[in-house]
């Protein structure tokens, strides 16, 4: 396949190149990075872009086979002040935009939009379990994912397939949030945070990348999807195992205060949350390689 790719250089989209590499798909990779972060490889173009200029990217997107929108300033590491949260709008939704309207002008459109999105999409919800028919929250999270799927929807007018991901924590050695909690269980001082109540809704990035191939290729996969594990967790049963397959101890919570001087408005993310469960791919017959958080846990962390 000719596959359009945004967000290549990130945490999930460089393990989605490689696997995509490997089955020989041919790669335009839209990207404000240099392509020294990837191998010389006869499979890979770049393409600089940027969605702050609002250039038309209809050439690149005219004859691919399909688009993999993967872009977004990182919610997480920095506070969220005004000037934050429009980067973080802008870095999604304008993205989002131009590949829809560049899609529209396309002659040979492509097959099939993947376009990502979160599980911040229905807000803060309680024990409530959350299917893909679920309504959308109402916070900034929520707005922004309204925002940013507006955009991907319009692409259905044009006769092509799309999915919304949904994306719960993904979770790999290297990726944010296991770095943001892995630390202190190190220096013996892990707890959960806060209530330790809140529902973590979270997949593996083996998993999540594994979910993006097979939407690619199921002419039954569209619409929105959520890319969680079948088995979310409280954050307290989370730092409970999480200590264990680390061989620490859990006995030093973090106050809701605490986490809210540190992280200003960010806190809310953590301290919040969703019991969000993948009925779309399950219905659609996806096999989860690690289902559970022990086991996650363990291959990824030995």
């Amino acid at each position: 396949m000719k596959i359009v790719l945004t967000g290549a250089t990130g945490f999930i989209g460089r393990s989605l190149t490689n696997e995509l590499l490997k089955r020989g798909d041919d790669l335009i990779i839209l990207t404000r990075s240099k392509a020294e972060r990837f191998p010389s490889n006869p499979k890979l173009q770049f393409i600089h872009w940027s969605p702050r200029d609002q250039a038309s990217i209809v050439s690149e997107v005219d004859g691919s086979d399909a688009v993999i929108n993967l872009a977004g300033e990182s919610i997480v590491g920095k506070r969220w002040t005004k000037a934050q949260k429009e980067k973080i709008v802008q870095s999604r939704v304008s993205a989002t935009q131009i590949i829809a309207n560049s899609i529209k002008k396309a002659v040979r459109r492509p097959g099939v939009l993947i376009n990502a999105s979160a599980v911040g999409y229905y807000g803060p919800r309680g024990n409530e379990s959350i299917a893909e028919d679920a309504k959308a929250g109402n916070d900034f999270l929520a707005d922004l994912c309204k925002a940013w799927e507006a955009h991907a929807i319009r692409v259905e007018d044009f006769d092509v397939r799309v999915i919304r991901l949904r994306i719960g924590i993904v979770l790999d050695r290297d990726g944010a949030a296991l770095k943001f909690m892995i630390p202190p269980f190190k220096i013996f001082m892990g707890g959960w945070l806060g209530s330790g109540n809140q529902w973590m809704s979270w997949i593996t990035r083996e998993d999540l990348v594994r979910l993006i191939l097979f939407c690619l290729n199921n002419p039954n996969a569209r619409g929105a999807m959520n890319a969680v594990a079948p088995q979310p967790v409280t954050n307290k049963a989370f730092s409970m195992v999480l200590a264990q397959v680390l061989k620490r101890p859990c006995f030093m919570p973090v106050p809701s205060f605490a986490l809210k001087l540190l992280m200003g408005e960010v806190s809310e993310m953590v301290l919040t949350g969703q019991r969000v469960i993948p009925k779309k791919a399950q219905d659609l017959g996806f096999s989860f390689h690690s289902p559970e958080i022990r086991n996650a846990l363990e291959k990824i962390l030995h």
